[in-house]
């Protein structure tokens, strides 16, 4: 499944940059549109965002001092395009909420009964979903961020995820 207009420059190296230099293509997402309550809001806020590539292997994840959205950068060069797109979608999801001062980290919560992350999940499912992603796909991807089995598990249930055994 390849996410049309979405473009990746995989060749990135460490450092610092726009956020649409290194993920092209994201003012024609849908989803990122209703997550910012429209296009325009949307395109203000995102050309104005930075993306540092780490030295390492993680993920994307907003860093909550800076609200620098960072990615490490082997999962940069070796993700699966859709994966990082949906990586895309539940960062900026966090980037609202952080921009609606919302505590993204509360501590009072398990990761995966953190409302921020289960809005963040919900949102990302279902732009998986809309893109024709089946619910094995999906699990694929949602495993890339779980600890083990049961936060995975307990995850599912609560964004509604059913996998076929």
């Amino acid at each position: 499944m390849r996410v049309r207009s979405f473009r990746v420059q995989r060749s990135a190296k460490i450092g610092e940059y726009k956020l649409t230099e290194v993920f092209a293509g994201l003012e024609t997402s849908s989803a990122l549109a209703k997550v910012f309550g429209s296009k325009s809001q949307m395109t203000k806020i995102v050309r104005h965002l930075k993306l540092r590539v780490e030295p390492h292997d993680s993920g994307l994840w907003l860093d909550r001092d800076t609200g620098t959205i960072c990615i490490g950068s082997k999962h940069l060069t070796s993700a699966k395009s859709n994966f990082l797109y949906l990586d895309v979608i539940h960062v900026l999801v966090h980037v609202r909420q952080f921009l609606e001062g919302k505590e993204l980290y509360d501590q009072a919560f398990e990761y995966v009964d953190r409302p921020t992350e289960l809005e963040a999940y919900r949102t990302t499912v279902a732009e998986a979903r809309r893109l024709g992603m089946d619910e094995e796909e999906i699990l694929k991807y949602l495993r890339m961020d779980a600890a083990d089995d049961s936060e995975l598990g307990k995850l599912m249930e609560k964004i509604g995820i059913r996998v076929r055994r």
